[in-house]
């Protein structure tokens, strides 16, 4: 304390300075100490940063396995061993060549370098722009991903960018594992934290359903295949804490070994053996808390996937088979909807809407569980595998996709709008319906696909009734209970197959109400096919059209009475529209369960189609599309019926001048509803035509919010980057704005004592300010350290000035240190965390309490 002036005040020791200068000649500038050796390189122990590689390839190999039923492609093994090597290399060579903040900066390029041919291989191939896209995606995916990759069915393959997730989580884990490891001391132990999250990654994001439980004897092991991945990175983190946390006890004993070879064997022996008992514990208690949980895990567990469920539903949409008239007029007859190239035998059918939901007045696609589109990123092996191209034409325009069920692999899309497409395409795994909603408008002409789909004949159908009561309140259909009643079948599968075929044998094809302009086409075909005659028919399927259908029918069979000619028995009026709806009921009625789908049959034969609706080769129209009925008992398996009435024998009732009395009490308004084609599924003849700015901002609106979301996803990257300097300054404002001098004196110290510590300048023995001072070699370092002793320690304090003084020659000497750096080391002083670290405040200078009495110093 040589240095504090005596209690006789800040004018006597002035004074004394005054002489002492006057006595001894003039101080010459303290010399800049010279800072410890310090190379380019930083040296690590080979022993550690092997044992940090195969720590971190141990968690990224488990994490591999863990992700796998994820992706199920072995190119989680590629996009895994190349993250793990990356970023184990970039943090090694940022570690021995100190590149501080640099290394956060190399792991994000190599990043942004490897996302699109590991995580978005179908970018590859595609052109500049493709890249572009891709890269675009990719970036995007950082913070979108996880949500997508939950509501994708699995397995998900590398569906556009859902390898992203992945890459990053195996990327991240390994560079904080080895950057806690190779930094050594205190933080190795805790590179063990970071190896979780790969296996964590996987169960997480994974199926709710574990793996079937194994039989050890009498043990059953549940979720044999998830313990067994925790248990291996539980037992590597054992095995790490236990090695790491010993390292420098071992160099300390090998150094005492060399000094004195004859002593202490005994005691590191024991040392390591109880430092190997305590690894192999921790291991046995780890494997024992997985062991006693797993089987509280049931087969079903509740994971993230089961609770994110963005599915798109299309309830919505108005029923196509609403719209199945509008394709049987003039204008839509012959022309093309869309045209199909097969290699090899083609399917016999092509589906497109499913609709198994019916409210009384429309079949539409049911909310329930099994109405749900999702994306669909991989497929399964088919039986009969055949690729199928389908290419849009003029005439359709729909969200519905034509495809014979089921898709082994997702489809590929091309023409114009490839990306928009695919990334709009949706599955319905249930009733393998699939839809394309780029924009909410569906395809229109000019798009096209190409897919494996089965070309596996139709099933058969099978199995009896899924319940012995009706699936529908026939109260609520009387005429369809007493049809059913006067046919006196069994509830059977055969017996629904009889049902059917009756109803569409005492049925006449009729598409219109009129035989006009614009609705003769039809007519005119069938009538040199088949000497079809026109009777009218309205258009719906609803309970009241419906039942009118059973009136007829049941009408004409109590005219004809008991064993009359089947011919005589005809007398229901309608298309495929009306019978495949009639079908439907039927089945539930008996107990089945039925849907009613629309699409087209394919074929070049006669026998392909049926009379009235011909199948197609290569070009679908309008006089193509077909709707027929799917049922199902209790085995299981959806086969498909066809319900079109027949077109050679008309009704008998017509040609004795018999006028059915409902004609006109339905059809003005159902014919009418015809003509209005489906919200977001037909053309916008009905529309009005969108203005040129809006087009244009639609159009521009993806590329928008794409570019928005890749800024996102790169501002997110780099907040760790923008935290530190600002959070740097906030401080050093908040220091330099303090209350009293005394304070401001103490945060220009620290503020000089942290800016030195982020260049690299550390006092290396904790002792008073002024050894800190001359450990550092600061100019001045002397009067510094006395004036903030003085600050801390006198009853006077300092004045204002004083503290003014203090911070302005703290700011000199930082610039100074600062302009003998280059630029990268000034950018690393400014990113450091050793000023944050509690490591590099345990070397300042501690701070003593004031003494409680008055004299105290």
């Amino acid at each position: 304390m040589s240095d504090i002036p005596s209690e006789a005040g800040p004018r006597r020791a002035a004074r004394g300075a005054a002489s002492a200068r006057l006595r001894s000649p003039k101080p010459k500038r303290e010399p800049r100490a010279r800072r410890p050796a310090r190379g380019r390189r930083t040296r690590t122990s080979p022993a550690l940063v092997a044992g940090a590689a195969v720590l971190s390839a141990v968690a990224v190999i488990a994490g591999a396995l863990s992700v796998m039923p994820i992706y199920r492609t072995p190119w989680v093994w590629l996009v895994g061993g190349v993250a793990w090597a990356s970023a184990f290399g970039i943090v090694w060579l940022g570690r021995r060549l100190r590149w501080g903040v640099g290394t956060v900066a190399a792991l994000i390029g190599a990043f942004v370098v490897g996302v699109v041919p590991l995580a978005v291989p179908s970018a590859l191939g595609t052109g500049p722009l493709g890249l572009l896209s891709g890269l675009v995606d990719g970036l995007a995916t950082v913070t979108l991903g996880w949500k997508q990759l939950l509501t994708l069915t699995l397995p998900v393959g590398t569906y556009q960018a859902v390898m992203v997730p992945w890459l990053l989580v195996a990327m991240g884990a390994t560079a904080m594992s080895a950057a806690l490891a190779l930094r050594g001391g205190r933080l190795a132990p805790l590179a063990a934290i970071p190896t979780l999250l790969p296996v964590a990654f996987g169960v997480t994001f994974g199926s709710s359903q574990v793996s079937a439980p194994i039989e050890l004897g009498a043990l059953t092991v549940t979720a044999p295949r998830e313990l067994a991945l925790w248990a291996v990175v539980c037992v590597a983190g054992a095995i790490w804490v236990a090695w790491s946390s010993g390292m420098g006890r071992r160099r300390a004993l090998r150094l005492g070994r060399s000094a004195q070879p004859a002593e202490g064997a005994g005691g590191v022996r024991r040392n390591a053996a109880v430092r190997a008992i305590s690894g192999v514990l921790t291991a046995l208690v780890a494997l024992g808390i997985g062991a006693a949980v797993a089987p509280l895990a049931n087969a079903d567990r509740n994971v993230p996937r089961d609770r994110v469920d963005p599915q798109l539903v299309v309830r919505e949409q108005t029923s196509p088979l609403a719209g199945y008239r509008a394709a049987k007029r003039d204008e839509a007859f012959a022309a093309p909807m869309f045209s199909v190239r097969t290699e090899g035998a083609a399917p016999a059918r092509l589906r497109m809407a499913v609709l198994d939901g019916y409210d009384g007045v429309d079949f539409f696609v049911d909310a329930g569980p099994d109405g749900r589109f999702t994306r669909f990123p991989s497929g399964e092996p088919v039986d009969d595998p055949v690729t199928v191209s389908v290419e849009i034409a003029e005439g359709y325009d729909g969200i519905w996709l034509p495809v014979a069920p089921p898709l082994a692999a997702p489809l590929t899309f091309d023409g114009p709008r490839s990306g928009a497409l695919g990334d709009a395409f949706y599955v319905n795994r249930a009733s393998w319906a699939a839809i394309a909603v780029p924009g909410g408008r569906g395809v229109r002409a000019g798009d096209g696909y190409t897919g494996e789909m089965s070309a596996a004949a139709d099933r058969e159908p099978s199995g009896d009734p899924v319940q012995d009561a009706p699936l529908i309140d026939l109260e609520r259909t009387p005429q369809l209970a007493q049809w059913l009643d006067a046919q006196q079948l069994p509830t059977t599968m055969d017996g629904l197959l009889e049902a059917i075929q009756r109803l569409r044998d005492r049925g006449y094809l009729s598409h219109s109400l009129t035989d006009g302009a614009g609705e003769r086409e039809w007519l005119e075909t069938a009538a040199t096919e088949y000497g079809t005659k026109f009777v009218p028919s309205a258009g719906g399927h609803s309970i009241a059209r419906l039942e009118s259908l059973f009136l007829q029918l049941n009408e004409q069979q109590r005219a004809a009475g008991e064993g009359a000619d089947e011919r005589a028995l005809v007398a229901g009026i309608g298309d495929d529209e009306q019978f495949a709806a009639a079908a439907g009921l039927i089945a539930r009625a008996m107990g089945f369960e039925s849907r009613v789908v629309l699409g087209v049959r394919l074929g070049d034969d006669d026998d392909a189609g049926v009379p009235g609706v011909p199948a197609c080769a290569e070009v679908c129209t309008g006089e193509h599309l077909a709707a027929w009925v799917e049922v199902r008992g209790d085995g299981g398996a959806w086969a498909p019926v066809d319900a079109s009435p027949q077109v050679e024998t008309p009704p008998s009732t017509l040609e004795r001048g018999e006028q059915l009395p409902e004609f006109p009490s339905v059809p003005e308004e159902r014919d009418a509803s015809q003509a209005d084609p489906p919200s977001g599924t037909s053309g916008d003849a009905n529309e009005p035509a969108d203005s040129t700015d809006r087009n244009a901002f639609a159009a521009l609106w993806p590329v928008l919010r794409a570019v928005g979301l890749s800024l996102l996803a790169l501002v997110l990257l780099a907040l760790p980057l923008l935290f530190l300097p600002v959070a740097k300054r906030l401080r050093r404002k908040r220091r330099r704005a303090a209350a009293s001098p005394e304070e401001r004196a103490l945060g220009a110290w620290d503020a000089l004592i942290d800016g030195l510590a982020d260049m690299g300048r550390v006092a290396a023995e904790p002792g008073s300010r002024r050894d800190v001072m001359e450990q550092l070699g600061v100019p001045s370092g002397s009067w510094l350290a006395w004036t903030v002793d003085r600050a801390v320690y006198s009853h006077e304090g300092i004045e204002g000035s004083d503290a003014d003084q203090l911070w302005t020659l703290v700011d000199e000497e930082l610039a100074a240190r600062r302009a003998e750096l280059g630029m990268w080391k000034r950018l690393r002083a400014e990113y450091s965390l050793r000023s944050l670290l509690p490591s590099a405040r345990t070397r300042r200078v501690a701070r003593p309490l004031r003494r409680a009495n008055a004299g105290g110093r």
